[in-house]
């Protein structure tokens, strides 16, 4: 699916879907007495600060949300990239398998990053990792056994560690607003986009360039917001961190290779 697609053709219904509304609103405004402006002014103030205040709300939480999200990513990687060096500490003839293994977990972890839009891909490489884990697991437990007990203490802490970050990232990816405060956000900037109208109607004035002003901030508010809580399909993006992953493992190589020759 071509998200950028589908963004944009939302961005641009709902633009007119807010010029629709101040139509409408102008349309209804034409009826309504100059005496009743002073009751009606006190009800648009409300309207207005109210969305004022939900978009303030809920651009704070989803920039919030993606910054926890980007630090769960640099944490994975310092969580690996200790227990992967703590490997030293355990007996040398159990290392080259867990070296394999904590390779493979990686390359698993930066293509589930990679395909988490994919539904199919996504589900596959939740399961490659849960085997993965276990593997990792009762590899570790048997390696333990063979270590000096300070040392495999110090190790399994590191693995628990590793497990534990890549299911917090799981659940903040899932972390995200009820769908029905977007639906009260978007129903709150229609009834604006309507007083609006009506404004325009009493004051018997076009002004198409304030309209389609409006129209657009209010879409570019709801849109950054929906940016933030879904950081991989938009203009904001959190892709740039999962580099950090990927020079992680990259730097996964056996001791003996990373002897340079001469050295």
């Amino acid at each position: 699916m071509n998200y950028y697609l589908v963004l944009a053709a939302l961005v641009i219904s709902f633009v007119l879907l807010l010029l629709l509304a101040v139509r409408i609103g102008k349309h209804l405004g034409r009826n309504i007495p100059e005496k009743n402006r002073p009751g009606a002014s006190a009800i648009e103030g409300l309207v207005f600060a109210l969305l004022g205040l939900l978009v303030a709300f809920m651009f704070s939480g989803a920039a919030q949300r993606m910054s926890d999200r980007r630090d769960l990513i640099v944490q994975e990687v310092n969580d690996v990239g200790t227990a992967w060096l703590r490997i030293d500490m355990l007996n040398v003839g159990d290392q080259p398998q867990l070296r394999d293994q904590f390779r493979s977990y990686v390359d698993a972890r930066i293509d589930y990053n990679r395909y988490l839009l994919n539904a199919k891909y996504r589900e596959a490489f939740t399961n490659r990792i849960a085997v993965l884990q276990k593997e990792i697991w009762a590899t570790s437990i048997k390696a333990a056994h063979n270590s000096v007990p300070p040392f495999a203490v110090a190790y399994i802490d590191a693995v628990n560690d590793m497990f534990d970050i890549s299911t917090s990232q799981t659940v903040a990816q899932k972390l995200h607003p009820p769908v029905v405060t977007y639906m009260f956000l978007c129903f709150l900037a229609l009834v604006a986009a309507c007083l609006v109208g009506v404004n325009l109607a009493v004051s018997k004035r076009t002004a198409w360039l304030h309209q389609l002003i409006f129209a657009v901030v209010t879409t570019a508010a709801i849109y950054i917001i929906i940016d933030f809580e879904f950081p991989r399909i938009g203009i904001i993006r959190i892709d740039q961190s999962d580099a950090l992953l990927v020079a992680q493992r990259q730097a996964m190589v056996d001791p003996a290779e990373a002897i340079q020759p001469g050295q």
